[in-house]
């Protein structure tokens, strides 16, 4: 769609709609309000995904406790690709980049190693002391990203998720 043929309607509404996006204050990556994303394009081990991929279901099964007990990502995505020899680690997360690989690594850093320390190339382990120019030698900078909730924290939307269901408890009970 060119701009020539937006309706005046239109573009009013993309205006509302539009988001300031900046860059991290401390290393690369995007920034819109309070949220930061961070995406790794990593090479992998011969057989690292077969071998990430053998071990999905426990993988999956304990991203929400990993990831609760950091407390400030909004996602996670992992995606292999180019025939299995790389692999894309994405994340949509509160704050800076430095506290957050900090907070990462020292509460979720047995998740991680058990996922990648056989399947990432070079991987030097959560505990080690170059873990985050390990990450950020293969971090690049998205191009186009968009925060739905740019200025609500991962501890406000699941507060907001809290109190919506406590809200819908006392309606059905002041209904039946």
């Amino acid at each position: 769609m060119s701009q020539s043929t937006i309706s005046p309607e239109l573009a009013q509404k993309f205006k509302e709609y539009q988001q300031t996006v900046t860059r991290e204050p401390d290393g690369p990556g995007k920034r819109v309000g309070q949220v930061g994303e961070v995406t790794v394009i990593a090479p992998l081990k011969p057989g690292g995904a077969e071998k990430f991929r053998q071990n999905l279901e426990t993988y999956q099964a304990h991203a929400g406790y990993y990831e609760t007990s950091v407390g400030t990502v909004h996602d996670f995505r992992v995606a292999f690709f180019d025939n299995d020899t790389r692999v894309v680690l994405a994340v949509t997360y509160d704050g800076d980049l430095k506290p957050y690989l900090v907070d990462i690594f020292s509460k979720a850093g047995p998740w991680f190693d058990e996922m990648f320390s056989d399947v990432l190339e070079g991987y030097p382990g959560s505990n080690a002391p170059n873990i985050a120019e390990w990450v950020l030698q293969y971090q690049v900078e998205a191009d186009l990203w968009f925060a739905s909730n740019p200025d609500m924290t991962a501890k406000d939307i699941a507060k907001a998720g809290k109190m919506m269901n406590a809200f819908e408890t006392l309606l059905d009970a002041a209904s039946s």
